[in-house]
């Protein structure tokens, strides 16, 4: 996906509820990576990984175990 531009942070922390909903949603199926969560919500991978380590402080994902050094990690959503 090209970045056409870089939102500030602050306009993306505002959408931030409405990205962990739409987030936890892709992830109740299956775990998916930051490149597959981007594609899926069409938003540049920078912005999911903002939302995601948010997610991840507040225990809702967690990142699975990476089968070779250089794959991406996986995110799930984390059993409550």
């Amino acid at each position: 996906m090209l970045k056409k531009f870089i939102r500030p942070p602050l306009q993306v922390i505002k959408n931030e509820m409405y990205f962990h909903e739409k987030i936890a949603s892709l992830l109740k199926n299956e775990p998916k990576t930051i490149p597959e969560l981007s594609q899926e919500l069409n938003v540049p991978s920078y912005e999911v990984t903002m939302h995601l380590m948010a997610m991840r402080r507040y225990n809702l994902v967690e990142e699975l175990p990476k089968k070779r050094r250089d794959d991406y990690y996986k995110y799930a959503l984390k059993e409550k």
